[in-house]
């Protein structure tokens, strides 16, 4: 009976704020159109909503809290309507950003607002109500974060049948380069897929190729992976060592901000969902351990697994730094919600993480492409531009990470479903579909023409025991565990693993500078092996929506090692200069071009040679292609 009761209260605020409108226009006002409102979902979670203010609005509520209001916006008007339906928070929805301050400012950010309320008001009625207020710019819906949804399978017995490591060498000519066990690298087939898993029948070669990309790099401690997820488990026998630690807090005042970042004890990330630095993992709450096991379990430790990007047992692992958005259900819908979802995001960014890790989304279909694009509204979709576009550089733009600028990484999602999915879909991501052990894309993975790339992600369909993707767990006892699982989930992190590996090779240990974010994204964007020659049959609905192929590490690591620029040319009329592109390119015979003023200079291009010669005097840029993502400019003088 209460909720009748509060509805009639909103009708009449909401009558009243027309009437405001209307008088303001017949007064001679200029009548100006209403904030738009994005992600109207009815899975939107109730008694939160985001703002974003217009310029002069965000102005008045930022000198209000400078004269020590502490609630509401210190509009009349937003306020009215705030205080009907009991606020309990109204504040920004990127918080201060300290030293990173400016910036925040210029994206425009300190623009957005969150406002708590009474969760029995539903969001639509809310919107509607916001909708009359002239000082707002957007009105989006907040929605729960949920992972990929994933199946678990109990480990197998330590019994099982095992393949010997001079078999697995003989069919793939990789050696295993660490000491964990012959057990655990079969049930990570999903490095180095031998074609027989515990007698298992499987794809040969339908991996992540991983050991061979251990030849050439294990990782490296200054690369930074963001977890965005459940919380990792710290203090997991394998995942310890390769964790981000903040010193400052570790090593400070417990209730206090120690390094002035606006969080207090976030000694190993932050947990966004209970807004604390103490992070929550269980076995019911295993994701996100399981998730960063893939990327940066302790390699040559002789415990557990390993990780693709988890060093060689001397410290030399990159680093995992929890940022907890996923709460008390494995479903995650008692997650952070949009707030925290963001605030994860710019955290990370604003902490030294170049790859945000993100295995969770919103249903497939939930929200649609023209709601989640329209204008690029979405509080979300500015975090991630802001990832990209900041991580690794300090408040002055200047490189402090070992690259410059980042790269955000979603999981497609798990509905078997067409439909595009967000965030997963949005522009600023990388979306990764799921692969079997068959090389076949997984039964349970979403697909389509916006999934970007795939990796192994597991099927229990074919194997229930050894089927998954084997990484860190939380036992019962909440000690440290192990367990296949499978979903997109599980795909997402090989992405992230194989991503920090290639930034770790570009680094190295002379700590080299120079890469960007988009040059990762390029270089990832041409590094697979082919999916689509397995849809065929039943799988038909896959040809060409999968991506640009399956995950392969070891050409990722080699396209990183060339994909710095070819250096501008300068060459006389008559004159003829070569350019060796095998320097600059892994493979020569696919090889493109495209030219601004063709008349200028004479192409030719065989061999992997491309020879210039000068026509007319003038400047022209050839973009070089090798038919994937990786496209390289030549600017060209002819004197």
């Amino acid at each position: 009976m209460k909720y009748p009761f509060k509805s009639l209260l909103l009708a009449a605020t909401v009558l009243a704020a027309a009437s405001c409108a209307k008088d303001d226009t017949q007064s001679g006002g200029e009548e100006t159109a209403g904030p738009v409102i994005v992600n109207a979902s009815p899975a939107a979670i109730g008694g939160e909503i985001i703002l974003k203010l217009k310029t002069e609005a965000s102005g008045i509520v930022e000198k209000s809290r400078a004269q020590g209001v502490s609630k509401g916006s210190g509009i009349d008007e937003i306020d009215r309507i705030l205080n009907t339906v009991n606020t309990v928070r109204f504040e920004r929805l990127f918080p201060d950003g300290g030293r990173f301050e400016e910036r925040t400012r210029r994206e425009g950010l300190h623009l957005w607002y969150y406002a708590k309320y009474d969760p029995s008001v539903p969001t639509s009625e809310m919107a509607s109500l916001l909708s009359s207020c002239k000082d707002i710019e957007i009105i989006e819906y907040s929605l729960a974060a949920e992972t990929s949804d994933h199946r678990r399978a109990a480990s197998p017995a330590a019994g099982a049948q095992s393949v010997t490591r001079a078999i697995a060498d003989e069919v793939r000519n990789v050696p295993f380069p660490f000491n964990e066990s012959e057990r655990s690298q079969q049930m990570q087939w999903h490095y180095n897929n031998t074609g027989n898993i515990f007698a298992q029948t499987s794809q040969l070669g339908a991996d992540a190729n991983v050991y061979a990309a251990w030849q050439l790099s294990t990782g490296n401690p200054d690369v930074i992976v963001a977890v965005v997820d459940q919380g990792v488990k710290y203090d997991h026998e394998d995942l310890a060592a390769n964790m981000w630690v903040n010193e400052a807090e570790l090593n400070g005042t417990p209730g206090v901000d120690d390094d002035g970042n606006g969080y207090v004890d976030d000694i190993y990330g932050y947990n966004f969902t209970k807004e604390t630095g103490e992070l929550d993992f269980s076995a019911e709450l295993m994701h996100g351990t399981h998730v960063a096991g893939t990327i940066a379990a302790v390699n040559n430790n002789g415990v557990g697994v390993c990780g693709i990007a988890g060093g060689s047992g001397r410290g030399d692992g990159v680093k995992i730094m929890s940022c907890e958005i996923l709460g008390k259900s494995e479903s995650g819908s008692s997650g952070a919600g949009l707030a925290g979802q963001i605030r994860a995001i710019k955290y990370a960014a604003d902490n030294g993480a170049v790859i945000c890790q993100n295995s969770w989304g919103y249903t497939a279909g939930t929200i649609s492409v023209t709601d989640w694009t329209r204008g690029s509204y979405s509080a979300l979709s500015r975090a991630m531009e802001y990832f990209n576009k900041y991580a690794g550089l300090d408040e002055n733009g200047n490189q402090t990470g070992p690259m410059a600028g980042g790269i955000v990484l979603f999981a497609a999602g798990n509905d078997a479903s067409s439909e595009v999915c967000y965030p997963a879909a949005d522009a600023n991501a990388i979306s990764v579909g799921a692969t079997a052990f068959t090389g076949a894309p997984a039964y349970y993975t979403n697909y389509g023409t916006w999934v970007q790339i795939s990796a192994p992600g597991g099927d229990q369909m074919l194997s229930n025991a050894y089927g998954g993707v084997y990484s860190t767990s939380v036992a019962a006892d909440g000690s440290s565990g192990y367990e296949g699982s499978q979903g997109t989930s599980m795909a997402c992190p090989h992405v992230s693993g194989a991503c920090a590996l290639a930034v770790s090779y570009y680094y190295g240990a002379e700590k080299r500078k120079g890469l960007t974010g988009e040059m990762l994204r390029q270089a990832l964007l041409s590094s697979t092996q082919s999916v689509d020659r397995y849809c065929t049959g039943k799988y038909q609905q896959y040809l060409g929506n999968m991506g640009i192929g399956s995950l392969d590490t070891y050409k990722l690591l080699r396209n990183i090692a060339k994909i710095d620029g070819i250096p501008a040319q300068r060459v006389g009329v008559g004159d003829t200069v070569s350019i060796d592109l095998s320097n600059h390119f892994t493979a020569t015979n696919v090889l493109g071009y495209t030219v601004s003023v063709p008349d200028l200079v004479k192409i030719e291009l065989r061999g992997g040679v491309m020879k210039l010669t000068g026509l007319k005097k003038g400047r022209t840029t050839i973009i070089v292609s090798d038919g994937a993502a990786i496209r390289k400019p030549i600017e060209v003088t002819v004197e």
